[in-house]
């Protein structure tokens, strides 16, 4: 089985940083929530380009499991099955539960010329469900985009992405392309999973340019995201659209060959459908990184970051801002990963009875993967998900969590057996906000 090839990719929507290191690992049988098969990309940071490292715009290897296209390699596969949801509408109380059937068509294209790279990702995950009671609607969520990797010049790299992504919170992204990095806005909204909830569609564009000087290096970068949503959440409630910038500059400095050491500042413009609740805001941060030191890699950061709104009963909102990715491979057939954050916010949630919809919100974000590939005819993946919320200047605070696994059993070189399993919960201090939820798939997974 061919080892499964790690891209760089920018997180769209977060503050755009360049930690992650780029790294291979090992390949297993395509399964639901993989770009691709087993050469999808995690989409991490892009990686800082050292000086005497390996090119990272090297040609691939031709893989025999990938489809040749004139320059490019495309890797093509499809998940069909059956499912039980417990709670297709995540509701509070009388959940309708209900079979159904779910299909997971994903592709990834990769092609470079030794100065750039190319990359082109798609993923639908469409949920049918046969009893349509009680919200129980068809879903689907959806992530696309591409990744342009260029070279400039021997010590100037340009990294660039434009990402679409249809879902109603950040679990059902989760659930889908494992990503661990929370690739979603720097506004809270959408993160964190609600009862009923409201899918929404979100366009990204981000890019970063890094120059290097000798061992120092000097990164500026900016993002945009517009989130719109299918309809809003009630008559009369605020609308949650909104379009978001953000620019970024971060210095480094290598402090040994594995170790890094940088500041990052940033600011950001948030503008909403709903006015009085625009904020402008800054984020400063300091952190230490590494390539790969033994088994492990990553980096932690800490700083403060603050948003301060147009409506005046909020005014500014203040708190640190930490967080940390972290990879770690015990053994070469299994790979741990995981990242924690903690952002500023709002939501238009209703934060106590009586109360009006509209607040700020801190919200701590920590997401976990990992993969076991022992043999070539099997393979498995498990994740874990916690997000917590505080509603600044209000009683209301939200806990969420997710756990998941998925077992892959190739049947042939292209066909497998798939079984998928995730649980999502979430428990608030509001009445008849919480709700839990399970969900059983079972299926074929063919992978070119």
């Amino acid at each position: 089985m061919a080892k499964a090839k790690i891209l760089r990719a920018t997180p769209i929507g977060a503050v755009i940083s360049v930690a992650a290191m780029v790294l291979s690992a090992p390949g297993a049988m395509a399964q639901i929530g993989v770009f691709g098969g087993p050469q999808g990309p995690t989409l991490t940071a892009p990686a800082i380009t050292v000086p005497d490292r390996p090119d990272p715009f090297a040609h691939p290897s031709r893989d025999y499991s990938a489809m040749v296209m004139g320059d490019w390699l495309v890797y093509p596969t499809v998940f069909a099955g059956a499912l039980f949801d417990s709670n297709p509408s995540q509701s509070s109380s009388g959940a309708k539960s209900s079979a159904g059937g779910r299909i997971v068509p994903s592709l990834l294209a990769e092609t470079t010329n030794g100065i750039s790279k190319t990359t082109l990702y798609g993923m639908a995950d469409a949920q049918l469900y046969t009893n349509q009671s009680n919200g129980n609607s068809d879903t689907v969520a959806a992530r696309a985009g591409f990744i342009e990797n260029y070279e400039l010049m021997p010590d100037l790299i340009f990294n660039g992405q434009g990402d679409f992504t249809r879902q109603r919170d950040v679990f059902s992204t989760l659930g889908i392309d494992h990503s661990v990095s929370a690739p979603q806005n720097p506004t809270g909204i959408g993160l964190s999973p609600v009862n009923n909830p409201l899918t929404y569609n979100q366009y990204s564009g981000a890019a970063n340019l890094q120059k290097n000087f000798d061992r120092a290096f000097v990164t500026l970068g900016g993002s945009v995201v517009a989130l719109q949503y299918d309809h809003s959440p009630s008559a009369g409630a605020p609308s949650p659209n909104s379009v978001d910038t953000t620019q970024t500059v971060r210095g480094g400095f290598w402090i040994s060959p594995v170790f890094y050491g940088y500041t990052e500042g940033s600011v950001d413009q948030r503008n909403y459908s709903t006015g009085n609740l625009n904020s402008t805001g800054y984020r400063v941060v300091g952190g230490l990184g590494s390539d790969q030191i033994g088994l492990f890699r990553g980096e932690v950061y800490g700083g403060y970051q603050a948003e301060n709104y147009d409506l005046a009963a909020i005014g500014t909102v203040g708190s640190p801002a930490f967080g940390a990715r972290l990879y770690y491979y015990p053994l070469p057939e299994l790979t741990l990963s995981g990242s924690v954050d903690q952002s500023l916010g709002v939501s238009f949630l209703a934060t106590a009875p009586g109360v009006p919809t509209g607040s700020a919100t801190r919200v701590i974000t920590s997401l976990g993967q990992a993969t076991y590939a022992p043999m070539q005819e099997w393979s498995a993946s498990g994740r874990f998900g916690f997000i917590h919320t505080d509603y600044v200047s209000t009683p209301r605070n939200d806990d969420a969590w997710t756990v998941g696994a998925t077992f892959n059993y190739s049947v042939w070189r292209n066909f497998g057996v798939t079984l998928d399993y995730q649980h999502i919960d979430l428990a608030s201090n509001v009445p008849l906000q919480g709700f839990s939820r399970d969900v059983v798939t079972v299926g074929l997974t063919y992978k070119y």
